[in-house]
Formats: C-alpha cells, sequence, structure tokens
C-alpha cells in the first residue's frame, strides 16, 4: 500500500479547487503588424513595451501605391508567456481590459480608427473604438450590443489628439448550451469627465458569447494615395486581469484550514 502524508494530501486539494484562470498572469503584449496590408510598402514604426502595464505606439505612414481596399491594420495583443504568443481566453473566463488612447493623424479623411478589441474567428471580432472623420465612439461587433457614446453629428464625438480611456468588462454566461444565459460585455469609457458605461450587455449569438478569442489593441487606416498623410496611435496604461472564480475563495480557505490543523497536530 502506497502512503500519502497529510500534506501530501492537503497540496492535493487545494490544486484541485484552484480555477484554471488562476494560473493565467498577463505579463506582455504580442506584437501583430501588418493584419491588413493594403499598403505593403508603408513606413511602420512600431513600438511594444511588452510588459502589463505596457504601452504601444503603431505609426504608419508613406502609405501609396494601394493593392487592396486601401487599409493597413495593426493590433497587440494580451499575453501570458511574456510576448511569444497571444493568450487564448475562453468563454468560462470573467476579465477586464483596458487602455489610454491618443490618435493623431495626418488627415481626418480618409477613415483612421484605434481602439480595443476581441478577435475572434468564430463568432466574428467585437470592437470599442475612435474614428477620425464621424469622431465616433462607438461599439459593436461579434453579437455584441452596437452602443453609440458619441460622435460630431451629435456634438459629443471624439476629436483626434485628445486622451481617451477604453474598456471591456466580460462577464461569462452559460455558453455552448442551448438555451443558454448569454454572456455580457460592458463597456466604459473616460474621456476627461468620468466613467462613462453601458452596463453589462448581452451577448446575441446563437453560442451565447465569444469563443476562443484573443484581446487587445489595434490601429487602422488608409492615406488615399496621400504620401503625406498618416495614423499614430498611442496606447498607455494598458491592464488586462482574469476575475478570480469564487473556486478561488474555497481555496484560500482551505489553506488556511490546514494552518490551523497543523497547529493542532
Amino acid at each position: 500500500m502506497i502512503k500519502v502524508s497529510f500534506r501530501t494530501v492537503c497540496l492535493c486539494a487545494v490544486v484541485a479547487l484552484m480555477p484554471t484562470s488562476a494560473w493565467a498572469q498577463f505579463n506582455g503584449l504580442k506584437s501583430n503588424p501588418r493584419v491588413f496590408n493594403d499598403y505593403p510598402n508603408s513606413t511602420l514604426t512600431f513600438t511594444n513595451s511588452n510588459t502589463i502595464p505596457g504601452s504601444v505606439t503603431i505609426d504608419d505612414r508613406n502609405m501609396v501605391n494601394a493593392t487592396g481596399n486601401g487599409a493597413n491594420r495593426h493590433d497587440a495583443l494580451l499575453s501570458a508567456d511574456n510576448g511569444a504568443s497571444a493568450y487564448t481566453f475562453n468563454p468560462n473566463q470573467e476579465w477586464t481590459f483596458q487602455a489610454n488612447l491618443v490618435l493623431t493623424d495626418g488627415s481626418n479623411s480618409p477613415r483612421k480608427e484605434a481602439g480595443i478589441r476581441i478577435n475572434d474567428p468564430v463568432t466574428g471580432d467585437t470592437l470599442l473604438i475612435v474614428n477620425s472623420d464621424a469622431g465616433e465612439i462607438v461599439s459593436f461587433g461579434g453579437g455584441a450590443a452596437f452602443h453609440l457614446f458619441g460622435s460630431n453629428g451629435g456634438g459629443n464625438g471624439y476629436t483626434p489628439g485628445n486622451s481617451i480611456l477604453l474598456g471591456f468588462h466580460y462577464r461569462p454566461g452559460t455558453p455552448m448550451t442551448t438555451g443558454a444565459t448569454p454572456a455580457s460585455l460592458e463597456y466604459f469609457i473616460n474621456r476627461g469627465s468620468g466613467i462613462e458605461t453601458t452596463g453589462p450587455l448581452a451577448y446575441s449569438n446563437l453560442e451565447g458569447g465569444p469563443l476562443s478569442f484573443t484581446v487587445g489593441v489595434y490601429a487602422q487606416g488608409g492615406s488615399g494615395n496621400n504620401a503625406n498623410d498618416f495614423f499614430h496611435a498611442a496606447f498607455t496604461n494598458i491592464t488586462g486581469a482574469i476575475v478570480p472564480e469564487p473556486a478561488s475563495a474555497a481555496g484560500m480557505a482551505l489553506v488556511a484550514t490546514i494552518g490551523f490543523l497543523r497547529r493542532k497536530r
């Protein structure tokens, strides 16, 4: 018969109670330049601190001789392996993500945009962005609800050169089940006068939320073949965190109990 010590049994119990998400510690940002590359000969400067909190600067200019629809896009995605790869979330993890952004450009049209995004190849991407031409501060995509925080037409739009905080708070539902309670996504911003939030908004796609996905910042734009046009997106204080599951508290309680029993023995 194999003998197992009291200490080993207790440690195994603690590990069993700890949620998998508790092991994910974001420590970098995976650079992902030229996701769209209609101006392959443009001059791109991509600076990534590869830290959390982190900073990313994306500067793209000399965009001429487009080969497609006339847009370049560049991403930086949350990483748990020091930027070697983007972290893949699963729909049962609750998390938050935010970044401060200043978007500047050579001309506001054609459109330049930047913001934060959930990249989901199955259910579609979800974005919270600002854009240069309509001045929209808007969230949309991926089965999540559309929400317009402001626009030039409404007199409360985004002006390039201003700083704005953009954030997500994702809460899991019971996805992948027929008739499931959907996950929710809360969008929040701060354009200098305090936090504005949508509150939790339900995902409306068939799966009840996103599937396996990545999260990060991005900038995108074109020039209409104007060599003097450019876009420059400066992201600072990029932060992301997985919210501990209730099992974490149970694990900590067990640790305290183990300590008490050890003292009593």
